[in-house]
């Protein structure tokens, strides 16, 4: 748990040093195109919550084909039955990840890939002897942005990662159209997993709604269904900021 502070630590001060650098640069060229995303999110369904907080810097501007860099941090709790206890497990996990990746733009889709190096702590109560998540792990990361608007009233996303810690990942996709020239609104799909254990979302999302000058607002909601046989309803909130 020291080494994962440790680390955490240094991607904080690393995100603070680029926010710095972003936003000296855009001061310094008066208007110049935003070149640093910040954004924060939680999801919360009724087994579990996480937060998550973190920066895009594109040095070329962030509609711009080129380098980038994402830094994420993320943490929360959670339960699941365990098979092999036969009892609820509550758990604890925080995890931090440096991914540089590369921006590609023809016409209106927009492909960003990612990989790099995440950490990962987990803490579980009471142990669980069959759990593989159970301490703290170093590994590999890979991850893509991918964003589609073929018109100005409708759009496509997909976002997944894939850590080599377990493995853990996740995969979101949405289709959307512009509702009253103000955000996209549309279905969802999620699906995460975590070794063995597997959770899907279905619902409805809204994404894109300006609420003050470079800042913008998302939320989904819906059913979540999950490999141990349990349902509920779940809740993600997202805000971004350009700079």
């Amino acid at each position: 748990m020291v080494a994962l502070r440790s680390i955490v630590a240094a991607v904080l001060a690393a995100t603070g040093i680029a926010a710095c650098a972003a936003l000296y640069a855009a001061n310094a060229d008066g208007a110049a195109a935003p070149s640093l995303l910040l954004f924060s999110g939680a999801d919360i369904w009724r087994y579990g919550a996480f937060l998550n907080g973190g920066l895009i810097w594109s040095p070329a501007g962030l509609d711009t084909d080129g380098f980038t860099f994402k830094m994420l941090l993320d943490g929360g709790s959670y339960s699941y039955v365990s098979s092999g206890l036969e009892e609820n497990i509550d758990g604890g996990k925080l995890s931090a990840a440096a991914l540089p990746g590369w921006r590609i733009s023809r016409g209106g889709l927009t492909a960003t890939l990612f990989a790099g190096l995440t950490v990962q702590d987990y803490r579980l109560t009471p142990a669980d002897p069959g759990s593989r998540f159970n301490g703290f792990f170093v590994g590999a990361q890979a991850a893509a942005d991918i964003w589609y608007q073929p018109t100005p009233h409708t759009m496509a996303a997909l976002n997944g990662a894939i850590a080599s810690i377990g493995p853990t990942g996740y995969l979101r996709a949405a289709i959307g159209i512009r509702l009253l020239d103000r955000a996209f609104v549309g279905p969802e799909f999620g699906e995460f997993w975590c070794g063995d254990f597997q959770e899907i979302e279905l619902g409805a999302h809204v994404t894109g709604l300006r609420i003050g000058d470079g800042m913008e607002w998302s939320m989904g909601s819906g059913l979540a269904l999950t490999s141990d046989q349990r349902a509920g309803a779940y809740v993600r909130l997202g805000l971004n900021a350009r700079y």
